[in-house]
């Protein structure tokens, strides 16, 4: 475990090193990635040689642990080896579930990398600063600034993050945590018996695969699922005085990631930070540990969130809706398909016990047992924040699509898992766990390897000759410029690292941006509109880019621009327009103006 935190204060300390060189310089630099990764080495090193003679005992794994540890580094692997790779000219995916994600933490490693100033500007939407949690893709863009190649990055982070987890999870709830977490899930995975397909049998249902929807996507969780159960553990030892070896962080490395995680998964930080409140105001003996903790955190943690909301208005957040996800239309389709009648009345019939399965029932007798007097008050005050949290996301969602709410309810379920097997299922008789194991996991387990099927040979997201056309005519033109362009989620444009007028709508949507009036100003900017120069303008779009992608969205515009404006870089993957700038004229003719 010290190893994995000496891994974690590297990341975390190199990555805030370099956001206030960053700030201090106007932009990142090679120079200034060597030295933050050399701070971030620098205190690795300390943390190792400060925690030598306190190494954490645990007992071997038994046979049902190892079978976990090996599912998990299979399903690992399997994932981030094959997160991104090259087919002839194609850049694919694994996933489609990664199609989006994967285009935008692209976009934001390279526009990073690009020595744009900071805060840097927002490079999928015009007029505002970033709001977005970058501490991964930061830490990733000081690697290639030093020259690993920005593909190779994404799976040597996610195999890191992935063995870091492993250990993390293992450290929370040894092989019970690690199969919670590979396979989550509720009924619909023993719809194999009746398809006999191996398939993400969960993919269109709420309660999705977390390894699928959230591991491989959400690259904040690399660094955020390690660092928030190293911080559970270790506060059990600090405020509770119940751990078994009575090993912990110190408090620096505590305060350290504490306060650098809303830079990587506010979520987390969230949720972590609830949890602090309850024991603050039931945990007496703990209160002035904790005050020194939260106190020393508070300005670094404030001013990170500061930065990724905005000003701490970056977008419409809360919102209420009863019932989480139980009417989403593509839900209502999965049950037209598979139980025909009224979708709506099946849906809010099946819809609790088909994403959870036997899971609310599980913790609804652990709730009873942990009410008795004399129990544990660490198990009580774990699993009561953590279940009273997931409620809560059931009727307010705390993003514009209510899915979202998912990067909180993962940290509940997470928590309440080694209480579920070490207060309840391990004292039960053997044939009972067994069965109770099966009825919580198969379905998830089916659909995680469903999900993950060896047939597929991936989803293509770019074309590398497209990419590095674009990268050659993008030379000349500064990194602070941005393009109008159609908003799609890998714009050879955006996965160049550039800023364009809007990016992708769902992406827009997700981070609460309003979207729908510079929308409507871009598609009339584009079909040629003649107010075309000064919806530009109010874009802020000095160049235009016409491709592939607005051949197809954009079939009847007129394309004023190319009479009118200067024609910077062509190819066979399209044209650059400087829209401020006009043509030149011919050999002893006077320029034109329209």
């Amino acid at each position: 475990m010290n190893f994995v935190a000496a891994i974690l204060y590297a990341v975390s300390s190199s990555t805030l090193l370099a956001l206030v060189l960053a700030f201090l310089r106007g932009g990142l630099s090679p120079s200034t990635a060597a030295t933050s990764l050399g701070g971030g080495l620098l205190v690795a090193s300390l943390s190792l040689w400060q925690g030598r003679q306190h190494t954490p005992r645990t007992r071997p794994p038994n046979a049902p642990e190892w079978l976990a540890i090996i599912a998990f580094a299979l399903v690992s692997l399997r994932i981030f080896l094959w997160l991104v790779f090259v087919d002839s000219d194609d850049v694919k995916l694994l996933s489609p579930n990664n199609l989006g994600d994967f285009s935008l933490h692209l976009t934001y490693v390279r526009y990073l990398a690009s020595g744009v100033p900071f805060w840097p500007d927002n490079p999928i939407f015009f007029g505002g600063k970033l709001t977005y949690p970058i501490g991964l893709d930061l830490f990733h863009s000081l690697l290639t600034l030093l020259g690993l190649d920005v593909f190779r990055g994404f799976l040597w982070i996610g195999l890191a993050g992935a063995a870091l987890t492993g250990a993390a999870l293992w450290r929370w709830g040894r092989g019970f945590a690690l199969i919670g977490f590979l396979a989550n899930g509720g009924l619909a995975g023993f719809l194999i018996f009746r398809t006999w397909q191996l398939a993400d049998l969960q993919g269109d249902l709420a309660w999705k695969s977390f390894t699928l929807a959230l591991f491989a996507t959400q690259r904040g969780l690399l660094f955020a699922l390690p660092v928030g159960l190293l911080l559970l553990s270790s506060w059990r030892a600090r405020f509770f005085g119940s751990s078994d070896d009575d090993w912990r962080l110190p408090c620096w490395g505590e305060v350290l990631l504490y306060a650098s995680l809303p830079l990587f998964h506010f979520h987390t930080f969230l949720f972590l930070s609830v949890l602090l409140g309850v024991w603050f105001v039931w945990q007496a003996p703990a209160r002035r540990g904790l005050l020194l903790l939260v106190g020393v955190a508070f300005v670094p943690a404030t001013a990170l969130v500061y930065l990724i909301t905005g000003g701490l208005k970056g977008g419409r957040l809360l919102g209420w809706k009863a019932g989480w996800m139980w009417d989403d239309p593509p839900f209502l389709e999965w049950c037209q398909a598979h139980f025909g009648g009224a979708a709506r009345v099946t849906a809010a019939l099946v819809f609790w016990p088909l994403n959870f399965g036997v899971l609310p029932i599980l913790i609804m007798i652990l709730v009873a047992r942990l009410c008795k007097k004399g129990r544990d008050p660490w198990a009580r005050l774990v699993v009561f924040p953590a279940l009273g949290i997931f409620l809560i996301c059931c009727f307010v969602k705390f993003a514009p699509w209510e899915w979202d709410n998912t990067k909180l309810m993962i940290w509940s379920y997470l928590a309440i898992l080694p209480f579920l097997w070490s207060e309840l299922l391990a004292r039960w008789p053997a044939w009972v766990r067994v069965l109770a194991v099966t009825a919580l996991f198969f379905s998830g387990f089916i659909s995680t390897l469903g999900g993950i099927d060896a047939s597929e040979t991936g989803y293509v997201v770019a074309s590398r000759a497209e990419l590095e056309g674009v990268a050659d005519a993008l030379r000349g033109i500064p990194v602070t410029e941005r393009f109008a362009g159609a908003p799609t989620y890998n714009h050879p444009l955006l996965l160049n690292g550039r800023k364009m007028a809007l990016g992708y709508i769902g992406h827009l949507n997700s981070h609460g941006l309003a979207w729908q009036e510079p929308a409507a100003k871009l598609d009339a900017l584009m079909n040629g509109d003649p107010a075309w120069p000064e919806l530009a303008q109010e874009l802020g779009a000095r160049y235009l880019f016409w491709g592939r992608y607005e051949e197809d969205a954009y079939k009847d515009s007129s394309q004023p621009w190319r009479r009118t404006s200067r024609l910077v870089a062509s190819g066979e993957w399209g044209a650059i327009y400087d829209l401020q700038t006009a043509p030149p004229s011919p050999a002893g003719l006077p320029a034109m103006h329209e």
